[in-house]
C-alpha cells in the first residue's frame, strides 16, 4: 500500500537513524522525538513485520541516554513540572510499552515502569494548579516552552501535559498497576472539569487525552470512560474540525494550519468509535478523516506536514508546512497501522452518486469534490504531487 510505503521509506532515512534520534539536553521537548520515533517503527513492525533498524539500536543505546531514572532529560526536581517533558515522555512511554509488548523486552518495560514511578506519580498533585489562563495566545507548529507559573514550566502547546493519559492508560493496559488506575483517573477528573475550547487547548493534546481515556474504557469495561470519549469527541468535532475533516491547531484559533497528528487521532477514535458502537456515523467520519484528512497531509517522500484550514468563507486548501519531522511524519505510523488493522473498511467506489451534506460540500463516496487546475474531481492524496508541485498547490474545496 503507497501510504505505508512511503511513510516506512521516509522513516529510514538519515533524520531518523541512531546518531540523530537522541536529542540530548537542549531539546525543548525531552523525550519527545525519541518516543514518537520508537513508536513509530513498533507500529511499522505490526502492521507487515517490518523491522527499521533504529528500532531496536534505541533500545541497544537506551541507557547512555537516559536518566538514572531511565527516562530523558532532567529528573523532576519536586519543585517545577516542566510542561513539554511530561508531554512529550507521553510518547517515550507509548514507544516503551509497545516495544515491551512486541519484543518481550525487560528492559523496555523497566524503563517504562521507572518513568512512571519517578516522573509521573510524583507530580500528580501539580495537576490540581495547573494554568489554564494565559496571557498571550501564541507558538508554532512546534510548540516552545514558556514562563514558570504555580510551579509549571508552561508551554504554547496549551494543555499538552494532558497527552500523559495516552501513556499512562496504555501502562496501566499492560500492567493493571491500580495505582497508576487512581493516577490516571485523577487526572481524567480535572480534564473532565476543564473546558478546553473555553482555554484554547492544542487539539492534538486533547484528542491525545480522548484516545486515552478509549483506552481505559478497553482495558475495564467501565462506561463512564466510553460516555467522556463520546461526549469529548463530539465538542472536538462541533470546535475543532475543519471543512477537510482536519483540525484547527488550537481551538478558537481558526487562522492557523491543521496537524497529521491530530487528525491521527481524530482518525484512530472514530474507528474505534464505530467497532465499540456500531453507530455509522463513526464509520462515515472515520472514512471523510482518511480520504480527505490523511491523505492531502502525506507528502510524496513518505512524511507528513501541516495544511491550510478549510472553513466556511475559506475554500482553498493548501500546503502550509512540506513537512513536520519532528511530529507528524512518525505519528502518521500510527494513523496507518489504523488502517491496516481496519483496511476493510475503507475501500471506495468511485461510480458512488455524488451527494451533498448541510454545508454544500459534495462527495463521491466519503471523498470531497475539489476543483484543481480548472477541473473538477474527487480529492487526491498529496503524496501522488512532486514537492515543487506541492509547495505551490492550490485545491478548492467546492460548497
Amino acid at each position: 500500500m503507497r501510504n505505508i510505503e512511503l511513510n516506512n521509506r521516509r522513516l529510514n532515512d538519515d533524520i531518523y537513524r541512531i546518531e540523530k534520534v537522541f536529542k540530548g539536553l537542549s531539546y525543548s521537548w525531552q523525550g519527545d522525538w525519541e518516543g514518537r520515533a520508537l513508536l513509530a517503527f513498533n507500529c511499522h513492525y505490526e502492521i507487515n513485520g517490518a523491522e527499521i533498524p533504529c528500532m531496536h539500536q534505541m533500545m541497544n543505546e537506551l541507557t547512555e541516554h537516559t536518566n538514572e531514572k531511565l527516562y530523558l532529560g532532567n529528573e523532576f526536581d519536586g519543585q517545577t513540572v516542566d510542561e513539554q517533558q511530561i508531554s512529550g515522555h507521553n510518547w517515550y512511554l507509548r514507544g516503551l510499552v509497545k516495544y515491551a509488548k512486541n519484543f518481550n523486552s525487560e528492559l523496555a518495560m523497566r524503563a517504562a515502569k521507572s518513568t512512571v514511578e519517578n516522573l509521573y506519580l510524583p507530580m500528580l498533585s501539580w495537576f490540581d494548579k495547573y494554568p489554564l489562563e494565559r496571557e498571550k495566545k501564541e507558538g508554532g507548529v512546534s510548540g516552545h516552552a514558556l514562563n514558570v507559573v504555580n510551579g509549571w514550566k508552561l508551554s504554547t502547546d496549551i494543555g499538552c501535559t494532558y497527552m500523559c493519559v495516552d501513556g499512562l492508560a496504555h501502562y496501566y493496559e499492560a500492567t493493571k498497576d491500580e495505582n497508576v488506575r487512581a493516577a490516571v483517573d485523577k487526572i481524567i477528573d480535572t480534564f473532565r472539569a476543564t473546558d478546553f475550547v473555553k482555554y484554547g487547548f492544542q487539539t492534538h493534546t486533547t484528542l491525545t487525552c480522548i484516545r486515552g481515556i478509549l483506552t481505559m474504557y478497553k482495558s475495564t469495561g467501565e462506561k463512564a470512560y466510553l460516555d467522556t470519549v463520546c461526549e469529548k469527541f463530539e465538542r472536538y468535532l462541533q470546535h475543532g474540525m475543519t471543512l477537510t475533516y482536519e483540525n484547527f491547531n488550537w481551538f478558537g484559533r481558526e487562522d492557523t494550519w491543521t496537524e497529521p497528528c491530530a487528525i491521527v487521532d481524530s482518525f484512530i477514535l472514530s474507528t474505534e468509535l464505530y467497532k465499540i458502537t456500531g453507530k455509522a456515523e463513526y464509520l462515515t467520519l472515520a472514512r471523510r478523516i482518511w480520504f480527505n484528512g490523511l491523505q492531502f497531509c502525506q507528502r510524496s517522500h513518505g512524511g507528513a506536514g501541516p495544511n491550510t484550514c478549510v472553513k466556511v468563507g475559506q475554500p482553498i486548501l493548501k500546503v502550509h508546512m512540506y513537512e513536520a519531522p519532528f511530529c507528524c511524519t512518525m505519528r502518521y505510523a500510527e494513523g496507518l497501522l489504523e488502517y491496516a488493522q481496519n483496511s476493510e473498511m475503507f475501500a471506495w467506489d468511485e461510480n458512488a452518486e455524488e451527494i451533498a451534506d448541510e454545508y454544500g460540500r459534495h462527495f463521491v463516496d466519503d471523498k470531497l469534490i475539489v476543483e484543481y487546475e480548472g477541473r473538477k474531481m474527487p480529492i487526491f492524496s498529496c503524496n501522488t504531487i512532486e514537492e515543487n508541485a506541492a509547495r505551490a498547490l492550490q485545491v478548492k474545496v467546492l460548497y
